[in-house]
C-alpha cells in the first residue's frame, strides 16, 4: 500500500492516493477532448499544475498526445513584452 504523505509545493504525481478531483478536473478533461483551447487561472497554490499532471495523465491514456510549455522560466528577468515573446 502506498504512503500517504503530504507534499507541500510542486505536482502531485498521476498515481498519488492523495488527490481530490474536482469539478475542474472533469471540465477542463471534457473541454479538450472536444478540442476546446483551455486556460487555467487561480491564485498560488490551489493546484493548477497538478491538474494538469492529472489530466495529461488522463487524455494519454485515451492515446492524446500532450505537449507541455513551462512559461514560468521566461520573464523572470528584466524584459519587455516584444523581449518576452521572442523567447517563445
Amino acid at each position: 500500500m502506498k504512503n500517504h504523505n503530504y507534499q507541500v509545493g510542486g505536482s502531485l504525481p498521476p498515481d498519488t492516493l492523495c488527490y481530490v478531483r474536482r469539478k475542474a478536473d472533469q471540465d477542463l478533461y471534457q473541454a479538450l477532448v472536444a478540442g476546446e483551447f483551455c486556460y487555467v487561472l487561480t491564485s498560488r497554490q490551489m493546484g493548477k499544475s497538478s491538474l494538469r499532471v492529472q489530466t495529461t495523465h488522463r487524455l494519454q491514456a485515451i492515446g492524446i498526445h500532450c505537449g507541455i510549455v513551462d512559461l514560468t522560466e521566461i520573464g523572470t528577468q528584466d524584459l519587455t513584452a516584444d523581449q518576452w515573446y521572442a523567447t517563445i
